[in-house]
């Protein structure tokens, strides 16, 4: 079957409604081929068909109702894997493309398709080294655990490749000696990388630095594929934006690429949100896949919520150029998740990180411990706060509504000095982590500009300053990658916050702010001076080393 003529008639009668730069992929670059009049390449059928045989006959779904089925793919998948593994060259049956930029809406299948062509590349060809990557190694473990759980459900793909998870998780083929890994966040480990085959999750997420690499190692393949399948996203000035600008000079002949194919599912304009019949045009698999109901749902939502509305402009439609957003909906982070202190004693005598965020007068003082629990790869934040005695009058004077006594009273609020935060508290309870469970900060991130007192002290009890005192910056470029790394943690629960109320409170009251260079860090919502964010402070200084070398902490 030729699938993708199919999808392009189908495009031309106007039975499926696609975008500008869908038509100008299908139309101007992909049909010449297929009627034979491109000099350089042709469609072949017969490898065209694998992936598609591969796909529908040997994997199967793990999610809601589709669990346990063989998968089916929907027609702009059948066409989009046959111009990828079926356009040839003529004079030596090469693959064409080596690149696939592929936009389109959440909840479309593109995490299946990443977990069959993981397998699928894994048995094509001999010595293949393949990775999955994306920004924190849980989410390209995924994408991992997906390709594992399709072999483990067919009889076919168990005789023919095997896993394991530790060290590190690969699935690999005795027959081909090839393999299939989740690759690690740090930059320095991909040196001697000899990839044919690469899969990057969500890339409006990823650091440039690693795409880099994936890149280069695949320099001396003669078919490689570096395949990339995401959302639109927030962050400016990224990966995305440059691939997506790359992609539309390619589609538009102000730059020749024959090896880049670029898939981009968008509305062609705002209004066409409005639209039902219009979905479809960032939503391939709309109907079948992901439910009109659900961005109905959406849509209703967003006209009460402007920083919902965000997020389906950019998830839903791929609308490109929207920046700001409050940072997080309060059910990505309202958990009753807490260890029990028994559990916690697992802990006592490891190596830990800290951060501080400090304050003199009318605001709260933080310090927050996190820990590591390597079995299930997550960070604990343990957090304390202080304020002053002079606070709590004001704010009791004031009838706040903030429950200051209750949390005072349970011990996750402390009172340090009158009218300003005695510093020796905060020196004292470092020192009583230490003397009670061992816990041994390799480094305390804290803000450069308001600590000289507090750091000469601690300096004085034998934490070393610039070796394990670390004085950070409290701006964009140094808190963005922390900050998104966060908030990937909070949205898949990977990390614990004992359920802290106050904790809870702060993460309630961030915003986000965006330099002209695309980066984030936090601000109060409304910059309402009484929505306190320093727990949140403490957690991203932490996370700031945290990121640094995250495989060390969590693995």
């Amino acid at each position: 079957m030729n699938y993708i003529q199919e999808y392009i008639n189908a495009i031309r009668s106007g039975e499926i409604i696609a975008c500008q730069k869908v038509k100008k992929l299908y139309f101007n670059i992909i049909e010449p081929i297929l009627k034979d009049e491109h000099p350089l390449y042709y469609f072949n059928e017969k490898k065209a068909e694998k992936f598609i045989i591969f796909a529908e006959q040997y994997c199967r779904l793990s999610k809601g109702k589709w669990n346990g089925k063989k998968i089916k793919l929907l027609l702009f998948q059948k066409a989009k894997y046959q111009c990828i593994f079926g356009i040839v060259r003529r004079d030596n049956d090469k693959r064409r493309f080596k690149e696939l930029f592929d936009v389109r809406g959440r909840k479309n299948g593109k995490s299946t398709e990443n977990a069959v062509l993981g397998n699928y590349l894994t048995l094509e060809r001999k010595g293949a080294e393949i990775y999955v990557a994306a920004t924190v190694s849980s989410q390209a473990r995924r994408v991992w655990e997906e390709s594992q759980y399709m072999i483990d459900c067919s009889p076919e793909l168990s005789r023919a490749l095997k896993y394991k998870v530790f060290p590190m998780p690969t699935i690999y083929s005795k027959s081909t000696g090839s393999y299939y890994k989740v690759l690690s966040k740090n930059v320095k480990t991909f040196d001697g990388l000899n990839s044919s085959g690469a899969i990057i999750d969500e890339v409006h997420e990823l650091a440039r630095a690693i795409y880099d690499v994936l890149a280069q190692s695949m320099s001396a393949q003669e078919e490689p594929l570096l395949s990339m399948i995401s959302t639109a996203g927030f962050v400016k000035l990224g990966l995305f934006d440059d691939k997506y600008d790359y992609a539309k000079k390619v589609l538009d002949g102000t730059e020749k690429d024959d090896t880049f194919f670029p898939l981009i599912y968008e509305l062609d304009d705002p209004e066409e949100m409005n639209d039902e019949k219009m979905w479809i045009k960032a939503n391939p698999a709309v109907g079948v896949i992901k439910t009109y109901e659900y961005i109905r749902d959406c849509l209703s939502k967003m006209k009460g919520d402007p920083n919902f509305a965000n997020t389906v402009k950019i998830k839903d439609f791929n609308i490109i150029g929207v920046q700001n957003k409050v940072w997080l909906e309060y059910d990505v982070f309202n958990v009753e998740d807490e260890y029990s202190e028994e559990e916690l004693k697992k802990f006592d005598n490891t190596i830990v990180l800290g951060g501080m965020d400090l304050s003199r007068t009318g605001d709260m003082t933080a310090f927050t411990t996190l820990l590591f629990d390597k079995e299930k790869h997550r960070p604990i934040a343990i957090t304390m706060y202080w304020v002053t005695a002079k606070f709590i009058e004001e704010q009791t004077k004031k009838n706040s509504k903030i429950r200051w006594q209750a949390w005072i009273d349970r011990g996750f609020v402390r009172i340090s000095g009158t009218e300003q935060i005695d510093y020796h508290d905060i020196v004292n309870y470092i020192l009583n982590n230490f003397k009670q469970h061992g816990w041994m900060y390799r480094f305390i991130n804290y803000d450069r500009y308001s600590a000289q007192y507090l750091i000469k002290e601690l300096a004085m009890m034998g934490y070393a300053e610039k070796y394990c005192l670390i004085p950070t910056a409290q701006g964009a470029q140094t808190l963005s990658i922390p900050m998104q790394t966060l908030e990937a943690h909070l949205i898949t629960k990977v990390i614990c916050y004992q359920n802290n109320p106050v904790t809870k409170w702060c993460l309630s009251n961030v915003q986000l702010e965006q330099d002209r260079n695309g980066n984030y860090m936090p601000k109060k919502v409304n910059d309402n001076r009484e929505n306190k964010i320093d727990g949140v402070a403490t957690i991203l200084n932490c996370y700031v080393s945290l990121c640094e070398n995250m495989d060390y902490y969590l693995n």
